[in-house]
């Protein structure tokens, strides 16, 4: 187990060395008990937040912007939190905790951010709220429902007044859609 104060680095996805996608991909795969390149293949235009301990990286989180249409009216620009991890050894640890802040500190100049979560106490410790609404994805035949999806919201300055029981759809992607 590595101890000691996380030094948190923000990095654009074209800006990580081939040491640091390793890394993440190494971690990623670790935390999610699967080959994680074809899932960080599809980000397009990554922002990275790496939390290292004595050089070691032991956590992770990314956000991408995605569209999402609130109430079938208002596009809100989003930053879509993906990919958070900690290393299985260094977990409860803060080390996820400090990733999340340090996201949460950088996209402020978004609409709201939002996520599909894995631990949805965990992420409301941090300030997310749970939507409560019908999740659809845009598909070029209309609206696609996704009733086993479940999302999260964390408002931010720019945040409209949100209703959590209105609906929301995000664009078509490859890969998960939420």
């Amino acid at each position: 187990m590595v101890t000691g104060q996380p030094i948190i680095q923000v990095l654009e996805g074209k800006d990580l060395s081939p040491k640091q996608q390793a890394e993440v991909l190494f971690l990623c795969s670790l935390a999610y008990e699967n080959d994680f390149e074809p899932v960080l293949s599809i980000f397009k235009n990554p922002t990275h937040v790496l939390a290292y301990v004595y050089e070691v990286l032991v956590s992770h989180a990314l956000w991408i912007t995605r569209w999402l249409q609130y109430d079938h009216l208002l596009m809100l620009r989003t930053a879509y939190i993906e990919a958070v991890a900690a290393h299985p050894a260094h977990q409860q640890l803060g080390l996820g905790t400090a990733v999340m802040r340090a996201v949460q500190a950088c996209i402020l100049d978004f609409d709201m951010g939002g996520l599909s979560p894995s631990d949805e106490r965990w992420y409301a410790r941090l300030g997310w709220e749970r939507l409560e609404g019908p999740l659809f994805i845009q598909t070029t035949d209309g609206l696609l429902p996704t009733p086993d999806e479940e999302f999260m919201v964390l408002r931010l300055p720019r945040t409209p007044k949100l209703n959590l029981k209105a609906p929301l759809s995000a664009e078509w992607r490859e890969g998960e859609l939420w």
